[in-house]
C-alpha cells in the first residue's frame, strides 16, 4: 500500500482507489467506492480514472465493479483519450466489448484527432477492428485524424492486408489523400518488406484504375517512385505488371523511377524498368542528365553494365555537354570507368564538354570559369589526386578567372591534408583573389581552427584586407560568424579587425599632420621674418634711389633754367625779404588768378623769357642761390610757401606779346623741359604711392609680429607665475618694485625727449633751396608732421609694458620691456632704425635691477 501511495501522489483515498484498480483488489475497491462514491471517477496527475488503470492492467472484474457503481465510461485524460482508446491501443478485445456494451463513444478523438478505429489498425489481429466496425455507421469508417489519414492509411502503413480488406469491405474510400497528398497505395508501396505486395494487391484488386496507379503526391511522386526508393523488387514487379502504370512518370525534380533506381544502385529494378519501358527512350531530368549519368557518378558498376547492355541506352550528353563517362571521371568512379572502357571501345577519353572540361589525361586544361584539375581536386579534398597533379607539373598557385587558387578551395572546405600537400609544394597562402580574400579568410569564415593553425604555421599574413568597401580582415569574418575559438586564437597571433587598423592609421595620420603643422608654422614665421628684413632693405634702397633721382632732377633743372628763363631787362635787386611781398601785390590793376587756372599757364610763363617781368629774374636767382641770407624768425617751410605764392602771383600773360606772333628762339627748349618735368612729376607720384603701400604692409607685419611676441611672453609669464605660487607675497613685492622702478625711469626719459624735440625744431635744415623745401613739404604730407608725433606721444613702449603689468598683476615684465624697446628697430619712417644710446643706457640698468630683484 505504501508503494501505491508513492506512485500516486495526492490524497490518500485517491491513491488507494487507483492502487486497488491496478492490483485487482476488488474488495478494497468496492469498500472505497461505497464509502465515497466520488472516488470512482477520481483523476490522478495524468487525468486518468480507476477505470483506465483497470484497462491498462487488464483487470476486467475491477472494471466491471466500477461500471456497475456508475463510473463514467467516456471520461478522458489529459490526452483526451478514453478507456476505449486505451483498450483499442492495446488490442484488448474483452475490454472493448465491455466498454462498447456500456455505450462507450467510439467517435471520441484525442489530441491527435485519432479515434479508437485508427488505434485498432496497429495490431495484426483484425478482431478488435471487426468488433468496432459492427457499431459504426457506414460513413464513419473514413474519419480522418490530424494528418487527414483514415484507418485505411494506417492499415496500409502497418502492412496489414486483412485490415485493408475489412475496411474496403465496409466501403472505405481508397482514393482519399492525406496532408502530403498520399493515398493508401503510396503507404503500401513504401515498405521494404516483400509481404507488402499483399497489401498492394488488396488495394489494386479493389480498383485497378490508371489514376490510382499513377497518383502523384504533392511532390509529384507515384507509388512506383516509393517502391523503387525502398528497393522492393516484388512491389515494383506488381506495379509495373499493369499496363496503365507509367514507368517514365516525372516528379517535381523531373526524375523518373529509373533515375531513382540508377542513383540508388538497384540493378535488378533498373533491368525490370528497362524491360517494361514501352516508349523505348531513356528520359532525362531538368539538367539533361540520364539515369546512366547518375549510376556512373555513384560508381555503381553493375548498374552501369545493365544500362550499357540494353540496346536503347546511349551515352548522351547533358545540357553542359558532359557524358556519363565524364561524370564518372569527375567523381573518381574507377570501377565505372573500367566497366565503360571494357564495354564501349569507341569512347573518346579526351572528349571535351561545351565548357572545355575533359575526362582525359591532360592536366593543363581549364573549364569556362578557369578552374583547373587541381582546383576541383582541392575542392573535393582529394589529397592524393592533388599530389599526382602536382607531380605532373601543374602549378600549385594557378588561379581561376576569379583569382582563386587551389589552396583557397581546400581552405573553403577545411581539407587539411590537401592544404598541407599544396603548401609543401610551395603554394603561397597570401595570394589574394580579385576581391582581396586569401585562404585565411575562407578558413576563418567557416571556423576551421586546424586549417587556420596550418596556414599560420606556413607564414600566412593574418591582417590581409579585402579590396571592397568593407575591407574586412580574417578576424572580421570570424567575428561575423561568432567563431569564438577562432577569434581567441587569431587575437593571440596578432590579428586585427578593420576597425583597429583604421584607428592605428588615424593615429599615424594625425601624428604626421601635427608635425606638418608645426613645420609649416615654423616656415611661415621664418618667411615672415625674412620678408620683414627684406622690406626694410628695400625701403632703404628705395630711399637711396629717390635721393639719387632728386639730385639728378635738381642738376637737370639747374642746367635748363639759365637758358630758358633768362630776363631781358633785369630790374633793381631787392634788398629785403619784404620786397617780394610788395612786388607780388604791385600789379593791382590785373585781376587775381586762382591756383587751378594759373597752374599750367604759370609754368609756361616761367619758362618763357619774354613773358616774365623784369624784376622777377634777380629775385629767382637770389632764392635759388644756396648762400642766400636767412633773416627773420620764420621757419624754412613758411619761407618756401611764401616764395611759391610770390611766384604764382607775379606771373601774368601779356596780350600784346601774344598777338605779335613773333616766336623767340627758346620756345623749343621750354617745351622739352616742360615734358621732362611732367615725366618726373608722374614718376614721383607713382613712387610715393608704392612707398605708401609698402609702408602700410610693413606696419601690418610689425603689428602681427609684436602681438605674437607679446602673447608668447605673456604665456611665459603666466607659466612662471604658476611655478611661483608657493611664495605669493615675495612675488607681489617684486612686481610692485619693478613697476615703480619702470615708472620712475619713464619720468626721467620724458624731459630728454622734449629737449631733443626742441633742438630738432629750432635747427634749420641745411641747403634751403626751393627744391629741398618742396621735397620736405611733400614728405610732410605723406608721413604727417613729426613735431606733433614728438610732442604728443600716444603711448611709449615702457608705458605699454607698465599697463601690461597692471592688467596682469604678478607677471615678469623684463621681456616685455626689452621687446618693446627692440621693436623700434623695425621702422620705415625717416628716423634712424637703431635706438639711441641714451635709451640703451636707461634700459640696461632697469633690466639689471629687475633681474636682480627676481633672483
Amino acid at each position: 500500500m505504501n508503494r501505491s501511495e508513492n506512485f500516486f501522489p495526492g490524497s490518500s483515498l485517491a491513491s488507494q482507489v487507483h492502487a486497488a484498480a491496478i492490483n485487482g483488489d476488488k474488495g478494497a475497491l468496492h469498500k472505497l467506492i461505497i464509502g465515497n462514491s466520488a472516488l470512482k471517477d477520481k483523476e490522478d496527475q495524468f487525468g486518468r480514472t480507476p477505470l483506465m488503470y483497470c484497462v491498462l492492467a487488464d483487470r476486467l472484474d475491477c472494471a466491471d465493479t466500477l461500471l456497475k457503481a456508475g463510473a463514467d465510461v467516456n471520461k478522458t485524460d489529459h490526452s483526451q483519450r478514453t478507456a476505449l482508446h486505451l483498450a483499442a491501443q492495446k488490442g484488448n478485445y474483452r475490454f472493448m466489448k465491455l466498454l462498447l456494451t456500456r455505450r462507450a463513444n467510439w467517435m471520441q478523438k484525442d489530441l491527435e484527432e485519432m479515434t479508437p478505429l485508427h488505434l485498432t489498425t496497429r495490431h495484426k489481429s483484425p478482431k478488435c477492428l471487426a468488433l468496432l466496425l459492427k457499431f459504426m455507421a457506414p460513413g464513419e469508417v473514413d474519419t480522418q485524424d490530424k494528418n487527414k489519414q483514415t484507418a485505411l492509411h494506417w492499415s496500409a502503413y502497418y502492412n496489414n492486408p486483412e485490415h485493408v480488406k475489412l475496411l474496403i469491405k465496409h466501403d472505405s474510400n481508397i482514393g482519399i489523400p492525406d496532408v502530403e497528398g498520399k493515398i493508401p497505395l503510396h503507404w503500401a508501396a513504401n515498405h521494404k518488406d516483400p509481404s507488402a505486395v499483399h497489401t498492394v494487391r488488396c488495394i489494386l484488386d479493389a480498383a485497378p484504375t490508371e489514376s490510382l496507379l499513377n497518383w502523384q503526391d504533392y511532390e509529384g511522386r507515384t507509388p512506383l517512385h516509393f517502391a523503387v526508393a525502398d528497393g522492393n523488387v516484388t512491389v515494383v514487379d506488381v506495379l509495373t505488371s499493369y499496363e496503365s502504370c507509367n514507368i517514365t512518370s516525372y516528379d517535381n525534380l523531373f526524375r523518373t523511377p529509373l533515375h531513382w533506381a540508377a542513383l540508388l544502385g538497384h540493378a535488378q529494378i533498373v533491368h525490370l524498368l528497362l524491360e517494361r519501358n514501352k516508349s523505348g527512350t531513356i528520359p532525362s531530368d531538368s539538367q539533361g542528365a540520364t539515369p546512366l549519368h547518375y549510376a556512373a557518378q555513384s560508381n555503381f558498376a553493375e548498374t552501369v553494365k545493365v544500362f550499357l547492355k540494353h540496346p536503347s541506352v546511349k551515352d548522351d550528353s547533358d545540357l553542359e555537354g558532359r557524358t556519363s563517362f565524364m561524370w564518372a571521371a569527375g567523381k573518381g568512379s574507377d570501377d565505372v570507368l573500367r566497366t565503360m572502357l571494357n564495354l564501349k571501345s569507341d569512347i573518346d577519353i579526351n572528349m571535351a564538354d561545351k565548357y572545355g572540361g575533359t575526362g582525359g589525361a591532360r592536366v593543363d586544361l581549364v573549364d569556362q570559369d578557369g578552374h583547373s584539375l587541381l582546383h576541383w581536386a582541392a575542392l573535393g579534398g582529394n589529397a592524393d589526386v592533388c599530389q599526382i597533379l602536382i607531380e605532373n607539373k601543374i602549378n600549385p598557385n594557378v588561379q581561376d578567372y576569379a583569382g582563386r587558387t587551389p589552396l583557397q578551395c581546400a581552405a573553403y572546405g577545411g581539407y587539411i591534408n590537401c592544404m598541407a600537400v599544396l603548401m609543401e609544394n610551395n603554394a603561397d597562402p597570401n595570394i589574394q583573389d580579385k576581391e582581396g580574400r586569401t585562404a585565411l579568410h575562407w578558413s576563418c569564415n567557416n571556423g576551421y581552427l586546424d586549417a587556420i593553425k596550418l596556414l599560420l604555421d606556413f607564414a600566412a599574413f593574418p591582417n590581409q584586407m579585402e579590396n571592397n568597401e568593407e575591407r574586412y580582415t580574417p578576424l572580421d569574418y570570424a567575428l561575423l560568424g561568432e567563431r569564438h575559438e577562432v577569434i581567441q586564437f587569431m587575437l593571440e597571433h596578432g590579428a586585427l579587425s578593420i576597425a583597429a587598423i583604421q584607428d592605428i592609421a588615424a593615429f599615424k595620420i594625425q601624428a604626421v599632420y601635427k608635425g606638418y603643422k608645426v613645420r609649416k608654422a615654423f616656415r611661415d614665421r621664418k618667411n615672415l621674418l625674412m620678408k620683414h628684413e627684406q622690406l626694410r632693405k628695400d625701403a632703404a634702397a628705395k630711399k637711396r634711389e629717390e635721393e639719387i633721382k632728386r639730385r639728378e632732377a635738381e642738376q637737370q633743372k639747374g642746367r635748363l633754367s639759365p637758358d630758358s628763363c633768362r630776363p631781358q631787362a633785369p630790374p633793381h635787386l631787392p634788398s629785403t625779404q619784404s620786397e617780394p611781398h610788395s612786388q607780388s601785390c604791385a600789379p593791382s590793376k590785373q585781376p587775381p588768378c586762382s591756383d587751378t587756372a594759373q597752374g599750367p599757364e604759370q609754368k609756361a610763363c616761367r619758362q618763357s623769357p619774354g613773358r616774365e617781368t623784369p624784376s622777377r629774374a634777380p629775385q629767382k636767382e637770389q632764392r635759388l642761390s644756396p648762400d642766400f641770407p636767412r633773416t627773420g624768425p620764420r621757419k624754412p617751410r613758411e619761407k618756401a610757401r611764401e616764395h611759391s605764392k610770390g611766384r604764382s602771383a607775379c606771373v601774368h600773360f601779356s596780350p600784346k606779346e601774344e598777338s605779335d606772333g613773333n616766336r623767340r628762339p627758346g620756345v623749343s627748349s621750354v617745351e622739352k623741359s616742360r615734358e621732362l618735368r611732367l615725366q618726373i612729376i608722374q614718376r614721383e607720384r607713382s613712387r610715393k604711392e608704392l612707398f605708401r603701400k609698402k609702408n602700410k604692409a610693413a606696419a601690418v607685419i610689425q603689428r602681427a609680429w609684436r602681438s605674437y611676441q607679446l602673447r608668447k611672453h605673456l604665456s611665459h609669464l603666466l607659466y612662471m607665475k604658476q611655478l611661483g605660487t608657493r611664495d605669493m607675497d615675495r612675488w607681489n613685492r617684486n612686481c610692485m618694485a619693478l613697476i615703480l622702478h619702470a615708472w620712475r625711469k619713464n619720468l626721467e626719459l620724458k624731459p630728454s625727449k622734449a629737449m631733443a624735440v626742441s633742438r630738432t625744431t629750432k635747427s634749420p635744415p641745411k641747403g634751403s633751396s626751393a627744391t629741398k623745401l618742396t621735397r620736405h613739404s611733400v614728405l610732410k604730407q605723406i608721413y604727417g608732421s613729426q613735431e606733433g608725433k614728438l610732442r604728443q606721444p600716444t603711448r611709449s613702449s615702457k608705458a605699454h609694458a607698465v599697463l601690461s603689468l597692471n592688467s596682469v598683476s604678478n607677471l615678469q615684465c623684463i621681456h616685455l620691456l626689452d621687446n618693446s624697446g627692440r621693436s623700434k628697430n623695425f621702422s620705415y619712417n625717416l628716423q634712424s632704425a637703431n635706438p639711441s644710446k641714451n635709451k640703451t643706457k636707461l634700459r640696461l640698468p632697469m633690466e639689471e635691477n629687475c633681474l636682480g630683484t627676481l633672483q
